[in-house]
């Protein structure tokens, strides 16, 4: 059981459902795998009671921590602590480490002078006052769960002269009197801690918001490669550009010279592609910490301006299957899994 990756992920409902993930570290030379949560590690007795799946089958066992271990989970707050705690004890050797909440992300990024005109004003949200000051000063804003993913919880908040209107995906817009702005905010941040940051208009010539996700990956020597890049457009009306939520995908440099003109859509394409191959390595120096996987979503606005939006430790990849074809995406899924090899043999 010496050579077995360790997967740690948010739940089991059927260790079925990952057997794509088993037959990858076996075809990098691994003698199985084992899924498990964060709940099942013993870190006294430094042993997991998990999955395994080997000689073509699932059984449920406790084994000694394996020597490598990827994280594939999303955590709900209920197991985000556990999840942290047991990364954090470096008892386990994981292929890549977390980077913390959008905020803390948000204080290494501005660290950099070549990444810094493209970040955006973003605060924490502490109070319903300093709020109100964000609101007041950008007039439009996007509000968002510190630790959310994909497109989950997003709010615009418009202020108009007497009202403000909030509009989530999914929702028609909702105009309230300026004296409800302070109770609204106070609720929203009942449900969890969110941050706020200024909105951008990178809405397409047919007003469907648009951004652009950058898939970077680390190969088995360790390098950092671009193995994808997508438009990904939403639906009308929707205020982000979540593919799983009906939207679309596109190549960039097509579609960013149909909505800036030849000339400007290639220099934007080649800056994004300099600006997504030099975060990586950035990101990794900063946190003084080993990632594996990155998708960096950039946005244009209507003036041309490139933005970055975000960065992912855990970047879904169906774009990639919906641009490139099975085949890609197939080898996007299993690069990983080279990766943890590499780094077993290297100890």
């Amino acid at each position: 059981m010496n050579n077995i990756l360790g997967i740690m992920t948010h739940r089991i409902m059927r260790p079925e459902n990952f057997t794509r993930h088993a037959r990858s570290a076996i075809a990098e030379k691994f003698e199985g795998v084992i899924i498990y949560t964060p709940k099942d590690v013993n870190l006294q007795k430094r042993q997991i009671h998990g999955c395994v799946y080997q000689s073509g089958g699932w059984t449920r066992k406790t084994v000694p921590y394996p020597k490598i271990n990827m994280d594939i989970g999303f955590y709900p707050p209920a197991l985000e602590g556990r999840a942290s705690l047991v990364k954090k004890s470096k008892q386990l050797r994981f292929t890549g480490y977390g980077l913390g909440n959008k905020c803390k992300i948000q204080s290494h990024l501005v660290g950099s002078s070549v990444l810094k005109p493209h970040l955006l004003p973003t605060e924490k949200i502490n109070s319903s006052q300093q709020f109100i000051q964000f609101l007041k000063k950008h007039e439009i804003i996007m509000v968002k769960p510190i630790n959310g993913w994909g497109g989950r919880g997003i709010i615009k908040v418009t202020l108009e002269k007497e009202r403000f209107v909030v509009q989530r995906d999914g929702a028609g817009k909702q105009s309230l009197p300026i004296d409800r702005l302070d109770s609204y905010i106070r609720g929203v941040l009942k449900s969890g801690r969110h941050l706020m940051q200024k909105w951008i208009d990178i809405r397409n010539k047919n007003g469907k918001v648009y951004d652009i996700r950058a898939l970077m990956q680390k190969k088995d020597d360790g390098e950092w490669v671009m193995t994808g890049m997508a438009v990904r457009e939403g639906m009308k009306n929707k205020i982000t550009s979540n593919i799983k939520s009906g939207g679309d995908a596109y190549k960039v440099a097509e579609y960013l010279e149909g909505e800036q003109g030849s000339e400007e859509g290639e220099a934007l394409t080649k800056s994004i592609v300099e600006v997504a191959e030099y975060i990586p390595d950035f990101v990794e120096k900063s946190y003084n910490s080993r990632l594996s996987e990155l998708g960096i979503d950039l946005a244009v606005d209507r003036s041309g301006k490139l933005w970055l939006i975000e960065i992912n430790i855990k970047p879904g990849k169906m774009i990639i299957k919906r641009l490139y074809g099975k085949k890609a995406w197939e080898q996007c899924l299993h690069i990983p899994f080279h990766y943890a090899r590499n780094l077993l043999e290297k100890k």
